[in-house]
């Protein structure tokens, strides 16, 4: 299981997510506001980790692995692009902090996972042709 490139490009996603319950997204000279503060973002972060790590169990469904690792990835650009939302009408002398930008990055890591499982499924496959 942890032999698997994909393998640690999901722990790589899921690691950046969960270290988003932490760290602070955004700063003004007033307050800093962390993710937890914001309720569906707090959302949307628990569901795509949660994805992440249970797609990492499932080694074996490849077919399965492959569909939520890629509802994962589109769930996590919609998770951006409200970071991106709440970015564009921010108050006037706040700034965004680099764990803004984590959600994105997480997405990439969850399509080369996609790209690397679909690797597989096709090497099995054409091993399994070749046993007919």
């Amino acid at each position: 299981m942890i032999q698997r490139i994909q393998t640690l490009f999901l722990l790589g996603a899921a690691a950046l997510l969960s270290s988003l319950f932490f760290v602070t997204i955004a700063k003004s000279q007033v307050e800093s506001v962390k993710l937890i503060q914001i309720m569906p973002l707090l959302v949307f972060n628990a569901i795509t980790t949660a994805i992440a790590l249970v797609s990492i169990f499932l080694y074996k469904k490849r077919v399965i692995q492959m569909r939520l690792t890629l509802l994962n990835a589109i769930i996590l650009i919609g998770y951006q692009a409200w970071i991106v939302y709440l970015f564009i009408v921010r108050p006037d002398g706040s700034a965004f902090t680099t764990p803004a930008v984590f959600p994105i990055v997480a997405a990439i890591l969850s399509w080369m996972a996609f790209r690397y499982i679909a690797r597989d499924e096709a090497m099995v496959r054409a091993a399994d042709r070749l046993r007919k």
